[in-house]
Parts: structure tokens; sequence; C-alpha cells
């Protein structure tokens, strides 16, 4: 069987309609590409080629020969020239998901940096809570997850914390005087309160902090992301627990208030969770990398 190099040879005589055209761009010379289309077409056991002072045009066997190696010549440079932009990141994809918690308090940052240096890389990110983007992760859907503690994830994964955070019980205007003194815990079993659904990552964790002290976690009004805990804080409908960083310019502002309880909350941590034993993509392990920088 014919080897590439030969094809290769007989791909560019033909663009060029000239044996000394194609040595030039193949960096060789005229005698060596001669003695490849003649082995060529002894393998073939046919002509491809009817020379003549003007240079080469193809037989009618040549024709339909260019027609196929033209088609997987240009295939393989193809094929070739996308490697090249993946390993330089120019191309590439990446699906990521992410708790919403995830996604405000620091992940679209380090998201956006990641984008600013390598704009070629197709970015898919699937926003959801914990415990349905570690389902996405177990099913393939993306190919790591940024998700918020407590999680409870497969021997098959890694999880690698990425970054911490504080939250506090915030309130609106109507609950302002409960802001001028600490409140015990029999106190806030009092209050009406706000948290994500019990499906949620931080249902979990206010769950097991409320039974350390003796009373049981039942919100009110349940939501489904951070950002609706704000607006049901701010529209007076309870209090509810919320990333101090994210609140800190609403307090100062006196949009919203911190309570102070007789013991805050433990500090909080987000993960990075991906499976180490999964082929990844140079573009995937770059954001891997990227996001768990710090």
């Amino acid at each position: 069987m014919a080897t590439f190099n030969y094809y290769k040879v007989f791909y560019f005589a033909t663009f060029f309609k000239s044996f000394t055209k194609a040595a030039e761009v193949l960096y060789s010379n005229q005698p060596n590409v001669a003695r490849s289309i003649t082995r060529l077409e002894s393998e073939l056991g046919c002509k491809l080629f009817v020379r003549s002072n003007r240079g080469v045009r193809l037989t009618p066997e040549g024709e339909i020969m260019y027609k196929h190696v033209a088609e997987a010549y240009e295939a393989i440079s193809a094929g070739e020239k996308e490697l090249a932009e993946m390993q330089g990141l120019k191309a590439g994809s990446v699906a990521i998901g992410a708790s919403e918690t995830a996604l405000s308090l620091f992940l679209l940052d380090r998201i956006e940096e990641f984008h600013d240096q390598y704009p070629g890389v197709h970015l898919k990110i699937r926003n959801s809570q914990t415990l349905h983007t570690y389902h996405a992760l177990k099913k393939g859907q993306v190919d790591f997850a940024v998700v918020t503690a407590p999680l409870d994830i497969g021997k098959e994964f890694r999880a690698e914390a990425v970054y911490q955070f504080q939250e506090a019980l915030i309130g609106g205007r109507q609950f302002a005087t409960y802001a001028e003194r600490q409140l015990s815990f029999q106190d806030l079993a009092q209050l009406p309160l706000i948290g994500l659904t019990k499906t949620s990552s931080s249902y979990k964790f206010y769950a097991s902090f409320f039974l350390q002290h003796g009373i049981s976690y039942d919100p009110d009004i349940e939501a489904e992301t951070v950002d609706e805990i704000l607006k049901l804080v701010k529209h007076g409908f309870g209090c509810g627990f919320f990333p101090v960083n994210l609140a800190r310019q609403k307090i100062a502002r006196g949009e919203i208030f911190a309570l102070k309880l007789e013991e805050e909350p433990q500090t909080r941590k987000t993960y990075l969770v991906y499976d180490p034993n999964q082929t990844r993509s140079l573009a995937v392990q770059k954001a891997i990398d990227f996001i768990g920088k710090r």
C-alpha cells in the first residue's frame, strides 16, 4: 500500500500542475517528486499524470484518485490545525456545572479571567443546586463541578476546596431593632425564616447547625436561589442566611440589617469536584487548574 507521503506529493503536484512547484512547497526537489509519483503509479498499476513541457495534467485515473486524495489530505490538514489550536487553547470546549452560590460569590470572576486569556475556548455553564449539579457530573453532562458543602460524593470523584465564605442572618427594615442586640437560638426559633429548598446543601448545613442548638430548622418560605432569599428579605417576608460578601454593601446602605447570633454559623466551603481518572482535554485541564489556582 502506498505511503501517505506519496499521496501528499501527488496532491501538491496536482494542485500546482507542476512537479517543480510541488517540490518547492514540500522543501524537496523535482527529481524526488518525480520519483515519488513514479512509485505511486507503479503501486497503483496506472498512470496518474500526462507530462508535457508546460507541466502535468491528470489522466482519467488520476482525476478519480485526486478526488479522494484531496478529501483525505484536506481532512487530515484540518485535523492537524484543530489539534494545534487546541494545544494552544485557541479552540476546545469546557462544560462547567456550578451551584448558584458559587457563581455569585467567586466563580463568575474566575471564569471571566479564563475567558479573557483563552477566548477561543467555548464555555458551557450549567447552573443548579449542588445535588443537581453533582448528578450532572455523574452523568457526564459537565466536565467538572463547583459546588458548596456539605456534599456527599462517590469515591470515584476528587473534591478540592477552592473558596470559603461566611454567612450571616439578615433581615429587612422590619427587623432593624433586632440588629441592636444579640439573638439567642430561642429568639431565632420565633423569627419567620427564609431558606433554600430541602434538596439544597444550604438546607442540610443549617438543619445540622440548628440541631446542634436543640431547635429544628424549618423555614417558613423556601426559595430556589440565594438571590431570591435576598429579594424576599428586602420585601419583609422574613430573615434568611446570606453570604456576608454579597450583603456587605446592602447593609452599609441600610437596605438590610445583619442580625447577631450568640453563635455564628461556621465558615462554609466550596469545592471543585471532578473524576481524576477521566480523560480530559487540554482546555478542560487548564480550566480546572485555573479555577483551583487560589
